[in-house]
């Protein structure tokens, strides 16, 4: 009886393990899902990071909703597009239209110490 529940046992595991490993993926030569161009996307700042809501970005307009989470003040940068959003206080949000070409993007704050201290990412933009 216990050898069969063992068996039972291992089958289950074997089954879930598979399940979990299998599909999912995209076909090659498939572009990534993401938010379409135009959409809305949030990016959360907070000591010491910068998350943004999706990590798949289309190029074209996109209006960033930018949230200070943390307990002091930020700002946010993307360099390459010349885009600043000034003094971002802890709880408040911040809009801002861009129109992103494809690409590869710094994102950061750059209030003196911050970005070294983790808040500089990098987005790629389709």
């Amino acid at each position: 009886m216990y050898r069969r529940m063992w068996v039972g046992v291992v089958v289950l595991l074997v089954s879930l393990v598979a399940a979990s490993c299998g599909g999912g993926g995209k076909p090659s030569g498939e572009q990534p899902s993401g938010p379409s161009a135009g959409a809305a996307i949030t990016v959360s700042e907070k000591e010491w990071s910068i998350t943004f809501s999706t990590a798949a970005l289309k190029a074209g307009p996109l209006k960033l909703t930018v949230k200070n989470d943390g307990s002091i003040e930020h700002n946010f940068i993307i360099k390459e597009a010349n885009i600043e959003v000034d003094s971002i206080q802890p709880g408040q949000s911040k809009e801002v239209n861009v129109n992103l070409k494809p690409g590869t993007y710094t994102v950061m704050c750059n209030i003196a110490g911050h970005a070294e201290a983790g808040m500089q990412t990098s987005i790629k933009v389709q």
